[in-house]
């Protein structure tokens, strides 16, 4: 998807850096030996598109999170389901969580890891995991 327009003057280790154009309209600079080998195809565009055909064509929410086991060390038998103490009255809770593009979302206040996950998690994926494919 790029074409090579000219050599700029920058070197990076030795190797020439050049002025690119992409099938998309942008430009980039790219170094000479990423062209040669392809590790550089695109400005980026390129992994944009294929992660969101990825994401759409193998997303089922239904079964996203079905068969999977928690890890083994899980005190609470539930995956993305955590247990802590309140700061005033020091009575156990459980939280669910839910990590999507490196960022995690909290459900907490429940009383048993049962609630926590099938009225939090449950709601969390449905939620953030849906806004994804969109």
């Amino acid at each position: 998807m790029l074409t090579a327009v000219s050599p700029t003057d920058k070197r990076i280790d030795g190797r020439v850096v050049w002025h690119c154009r992409c099938n998309c309209g942008n430009e980039i600079d790219v170094v000479s030996s990423y062209l040669l080998s392809g590790d550089t195809r695109s400005c980026g565009c390129l992994k944009v598109e294929t992660d969101k055909n990825n994401l759409r064509d193998n997303y089922d929410s239904a079964s996203l999170f079905l068969g999977k086991e928690p890890r083994k060390d899980s005190t609470t038998g539930y995956r993305g389901v955590s247990r802590y103490y309140t700061r005033k009255t020091k009575q156990e809770r459980y939280r669910a969580w839910i990590t999507v593009n490196g960022k995690r979302y909290y459900k907490s206040g429940f009383l048993t890891a049962h609630e926590a996950y099938y009225q939090g998690r449950v709601l969390l994926e449905q939620k953030y995991l849906d806004r994804e494919i969109m």
